[in-house]
């Protein structure tokens, strides 16, 4: 039975990050990414839309965004591996979360937070939204949040920068599925896959996104992560998309701009 110093399964975004730091901190660990689809086809990374914000109401997301964020603006020369320099296609439109009457308190403690992080933010009332942006004047709504760094990325360029770094690190990827993660005495001993083949391994890192639970479960382990399925729409317009910041309404219904007249839509 073959044996690692540390499996991660999932070789999404967050696998491949995880595999790439591991190899820099400490070259001689031996790692391997366990990816059931090499494709990426159905990977949430892949089917994520790739906005990027500061905009978070928690702490540990904030400083998560400002590394990310950091990163991204040297990351074509960071990540160029063997001749290949990946593009992560940044677009910084801004993001604009409207903000209705029954909200205004939690948006505003959000903002204060934010601002004293040192995040690139700030309030606008009705009116400076009207005069920002006259296509998006509407009633209910009392003002906003505005990130002016947050925006765009392909999540493709970034998952495959990652990738191609962590196997230059050294990182093993197999295209595997994972059954269960074994333990003996208390203690993680393995990973078995579907195919009933082993690896040997003291640390799991599980990577497996909404698939992390059912993964976790085989350990013992709960994890209070709920998988949930969204559409995602292409909507052509009359607008002139370019000049947008995506734009976020209290119900949950966003439009992120994509070109020059559609915009991505959904609700989260």
């Amino acid at each position: 039975m073959s044996t690692y110093d540390v499996i991660i399964v999932g070789g999404g975004a967050m696998g491949s990050a995880t595999a790439y730091y591991l190899g820099l901190i400490d070259p001689s660990l031996t790692v391997a990414v366990i990816e059931r689809d090499p494709t990426y086809e159905f990977s949430s990374t892949l089917r994520s839309e790739g906005n990027v914000r500061i905009q978070f109401n928690l702490e540990e997301n904030i400083r998560m965004s400002q590394f990310a964020m950091s990163l991204l603006e040297t990351f074509a020369d960071d990540f160029e591996v063997d001749g290949w320099r990946p593009d992560p296609a940044r677009r910084r439109q801004g993001n604009l979360f409207l903000v209705d009457e029954a909200n205004v308190d939690a948006a505003k403690k959000g903002l204060e937070l934010q601002l004293s992080l040192g995040c690139a933010v700030e309030w606008l009332d009705a009116l400076e939204i009207a005069r920002r942006w006259p296509d998006l004047v509407t009633t209910g709504v009392v003002g906003a949040t505005f990130g002016s760094a947050d925006g765009m990325i392909d999540p493709s360029a970034v998952l495959h920068a990652l990738r191609r770094n962590a196997v230059k690190l050294g990182a093993e990827y197999r295209t595997a599925e994972a059954a269960a993660i074994e333990t003996e005495d208390g203690a993680v001993s393995g990973i078995r896959f579907t195919s009933g083949e082993t690896l040997g391994t003291g640390t799991v890192v599980n990577c497996a996104g909404g698939w992390a639970p059912s993964l976790a479960a085989t350990a013992g382990v709960e994890l209070p992560v709920e998988p949930v399925m969204r559409s995602v729409y292409l909507v052509d317009s009359l607008l002139d998309a370019s000049t947008l910041p995506s734009v976020f309404l209290p119900n949950g219904v966003y439009a992120l701009p994509e070109g020059t007249t559609s915009f991505e839509m959904g609700w989260s």
